[in-house]
């Protein structure tokens, strides 16, 4: 495993137009002992990969389609061209012209299908990994009747991880609709809906051809900034300039972050109303379990979460511990990676319910053995780590 000061150098290599990258909300840089390795597992071109216990990038291979931050659970990578307000805002426009059904197909696709196609209706974008389920559920909420994720030949293409995200996408944000009691649902599919057909026009309107075609002109990319503070703006996400290192706060944890497109994705949960109060099983939440035979009340899990999913707590007599928050979790494991004694264990599945109310676990620990204000703290717990009476202090 790569050390976290190597790990920054290596992140910094994919900042580019397509990706910004927020290196300290990284699980691996917050955490050395942290196994994520989600962006080179679906990486769709191999510009990151992981080889013989090695992190590699190859800033070359980037193909722009933004898996990687689909996948990556802190949002330490952030798709850009188009960023998500910009793929929001399109896709708002196809599905109002296509009476509520929102068709977003692999760009390869799209081309195959020229002078076929109402392209005013399709939303094309480099691969089917870009959908996230933040931009879905916030489409049903904005009144889509059904979502079309259109793909070509994905499962044998040269980046076919980047289908099996959009699987894994389609599934959570079917599993959320659902349970929320929306009528919207998304499938993926190889054909095009009748809605989005080319008809009643005399020739293919070259001007129209592709909403991406110019993102790479400095007026999509002034556009596209302006639309993404407006997004900060309506969520109440104060932009912060980022330091390289991390400064831990005055409880002894690292900073906390909930990442935008969470905040949005619960936010639009929450415009949908109710959930049914039945536990669901999706790739963003997870629920924190401790053994207290087990823990060591160390509390490094709170120490590292990112998100303030487990928080510390100490009250008025004394009495210490760690709360759990399920609607913060997103599943990073660095609790589970940092657990000294493995009293941790991450469950997939949550009351959706919980995801909204607030509601919180709360794990009291025992006393440790050697209180951090006991001036000998460092030596006696030397002494009963190594087992041997032969440690001095000076």
């Amino acid at each position: 495993m790569p050390s976290a000061k190597n790990f920054l150098g290596l992140l910094e290599k994919l900042q580019s137009a397509d990706i910004t990258v927020h290196q300290n909300r990284c699980a691996v840089v917050r955490n050395r002992n942290a196994t994520c390795m989600k962006c080179a597992e679906v990486c769709t071109s191999g510009c990151i990969s992981y080889n013989d216990n090695e992190l590699i990038i190859s800033p070359e291979k980037c193909i722009g389609c933004g898996t990687c931050a689909t996948v990556c659970p802190t949002c330490a990578l952030e798709a850009h061209r188009p960023n998500d307000a910009e793929l929001l805002h399109r896709c708002i426009q196809a599905m109002r012209a296509a009476d509520g059904e929102v068709v977003i197909a692999c760009e390869q696709i799209v081309n195959a299908a020229e002078g076929l196609l109402d392209l005013e209706k399709v939303v094309p974008v480099t691969c089917l990994g870009r959908v996230e389920e933040s931009l879905l559920v916030t489409l049903a909420v904005a009144g889509a009747k059904h979502v079309s994720l259109v793909e070509g030949k994905c499962a044998s293409c040269e980046h076919a991880t980047g289908f099996h995200m959009a699987e894994q996408v389609r599934d959570t944000a079917n599993t959320l609709l659902e349970t929320w009691n929306s009528d919207t649902r998304v499938d993926l599919t190889s054909k095009f809906p009748h809605q989005v057909r080319l008809e009643g026009k005399s020739s293919f309107d070259a001007g129209k051809r592709r909403f991406f075609a110019e993102m790479g002109s400095e007026a999509k990319a002034a556009a596209g900034t302006t639309a993404d503070y407006a997004v900060k703006e309506t969520l109440g996400i104060e932009e912060k300039p980022e330091s390289r290192f991390q400064k831990v706060m005055g409880d002894g944890t690292l900073p906390h972050f909930i990442p935008d497109r969470r905040e949005l994705l619960l936010n639009s949960l929450s415009s949908l109303g109710e959930p049914q109060d039945v536990m669901i099983e999706t790739r963003l939440w997870g629920h924190v379990i401790i053994d207290p035979e087990k823990c060591s009340s160390c509390q490094m899990c709170a120490t590292f979460c990112p998100t303030g999913a487990i928080s510390k707590f100490t009250d008025e007599d004394g009495t210490f511990g760690v709360e759990h928050f399920p609607g913060d979790c997103v599943k990073c494991r660095c609790c589970t990676d940092i657990c000294p004694q493995q009293a941790l264990t991450l469950s997939d599945e949550v009351f959706a319910v919980d995801l909204l109310s607030g509601a919180v676990e709360r794990y009291e620990m025992k006393p440790l053995a050697h209180p951090v204000d006991d001036p000998h703290q460092i030596w006696r717990t030397m002494k009963d780590l190594l087992g041997c009476d032969q440690v001095y202090e000076r």
